[in-house]
């Protein structure tokens, strides 16, 4: 008897171990060092989804009709970038699989909230997904990424002599890599903020070893993707939580405690530094009616221009790829971008609702929108109408998450790559599907 019940405990052990639950669970720690592992995660968490709503299918369609319209919404809007892509070539009358690829992975996650937001992946008594990515996931990929540096690499551009000192992982962009670092930091100073009174004083420590190898890979990274979102951190950190918790002089006095805090790690990277005031300098010498040289700043500004100007030329159908390049050495661009701006933007617009405008037209531009503000005002709609702990804290965590892919997604593209469409589009299905699950509990 003793043995039977030995047994069962280590099957349930296991069973628990291997689920869908855990592997979403663990799915935020290998992001960075691990390639295709979030495109992995995506599809068997996609397919274990499905079977979910295939067998409790009489359940869900009568949920469904229980709650209100925002489930339906978030869905839509996590179909929308490849309804977008679709769209446009449908109307170009062209064929091209690969303009899929990145929105198809957020367009799979679509299932996945839906089931999340029914229950799935939910187990009564424990804690809600989002709380164990904040309290456990988001930190350990930190420190994991920090520790594999075999996997590190380093990255130079055109132009820039000190490309050899910016690190990041071999499949990771340096843009991407110093944004994820960050945004990863910040929510782990959140979290070490709002988890403090339940957590050991071990993981205390691990956590802010965690915040600080974030900070420490973003700044080495080089990048200043993401940066610009602090001031709004700090505002939601202080309007959502720090207000109520220690009132008005200790919370104001703690933000510039926190922002002191990361900014202390911006001198480890002369480079970032240099950075920040080139483009200071480049914004205050742009010329808007002549011509700018390369470089970085002055370059993103021009991108956006030229990204303006081929969407009023066609913006029902969209350009797809390349389509716009007959158009690149049109007088009212050549004006003010020089051959290699015009060129350089094979790569991308650096910026994630001109890359979707152009590619599919009005309909890029609608579904680039609506997955980075949408999940922001389902989140303040919520927050400000419920007097439930658990949701306010949930609802702070999406804005926190989505305010930084807003703020990276001004400067350059957040789901161009297959890897961070998987990301978003997971992340989205957890963040928001663990609202529903409280919200209807």
């Amino acid at each position: 008897m003793h043995s039977f019940g030995s047994n069962w405990r280590r099957w349930e052990f296991w069973k628990e171990l291997i689920s869908f639950r855990s592997l979403v669970i663990v799915s935020p720690v290998f992001l960075l060092t691990v390639k295709h592992w979030t495109n992995l995660v995506v599809l068997i968490v996609f397919a274990g989804s499905l079977f979910f709503l295939f067998r409790n299918k009489e359940s869900t369609i009568q949920k469904a009709y229980e709650v209100n319209r925002w489930r339906w919404i978030i869905a839509l809007t996590l179909l929308g970038p490849v309804i977008a892509v679709g769209m446009g070539q449908l109307l170009r009358g062209e064929f091209y699989p690969p303009n899929f690829d990145a929105p198809l992975r957020v367009a799979l996650c679509a299932p996945v909230f839906w089931a999340i937001s029914l229950g799935w992946l939910h187990k009564e008594g424990k804690e809600p997904i989002t709380f164990l990515w904040m309290k456990f996931s988001f930190h350990a990929a930190l420190i994991w990424t920090l520790l594999y540096k075999p996997s590190w690499t380093t990255m130079r551009l055109p132009g820039e002599a000190w490309g050899l000192n910016r690190i990041t992982t071999y499949f990771v962009d340096a843009l991407s890599f110093g944004s994820l670092t960050l945004l990863f930091s910040l929510l782990s100073i959140y979290s070490l903020n709002f988890f403090w009174h339940k957590l050991s004083i071990t993981h205390r420590i691990f956590l802010i070893i965690a915040i600080f190898s974030g900070l420490y890979l973003s700044v080495m990274s080089g990048s200043r993707t993401g940066w610009l979102v602090l001031p709004l951190f700090l505002f939601i950190w202080i309007r959502g939580f720090a207000l109520q918790k220690y009132g008005k002089k200790k919370a104001f006095l703690g933000a510039l405690l926190l922002l002191g805090g990361i900014l202390f790690f911006i001198p480890f990277q002369p480079v970032f530094v240099e950075k920040i005031y080139l483009a200071l300098s480049e914004i205050s010498n742009y010329h808007w009616n002549s011509l700018n040289p390369d470089n970085s700043v002055g370059m993103r500004i021009s991108f956006y221009r030229m990204a303006v100007f081929y969407f009023l030329e066609n913006p029902l159908k969209g350009w797809g790829d390349l389509g716009w390049m007959k158009l690149m050495d049109s007088p009212g661009i050549s004006q003010y971008a020089t051959s290699f701006t015009r060129d350089y933007v094979k790569n991308g617009f650096h910026n994630e609702v001109f890359t979707s405008a152009v590619r599919s037209g009005i309909w890029g531009l609608i579904s680039s929108i609506a997955l980075l503000f949408i999940p922001v005002v389902f989140a303040i709609n919520i927050h400000s109408k419920s007097t439930h702990d658990t949701i306010k804290h949930l609802t702070l965590f999406l804005l926190f998450f989505m305010s930084h892919m807003f703020v990276a997604g001004m400067t350059t593209e957040v789901t161009n790559l297959v890897f961070l469409s998987s990301f978003l589009g997971i992340s989205l299905a957890v963040l928001i599907g663990d609202i529903f699950v409280f919200k209807l509990s």
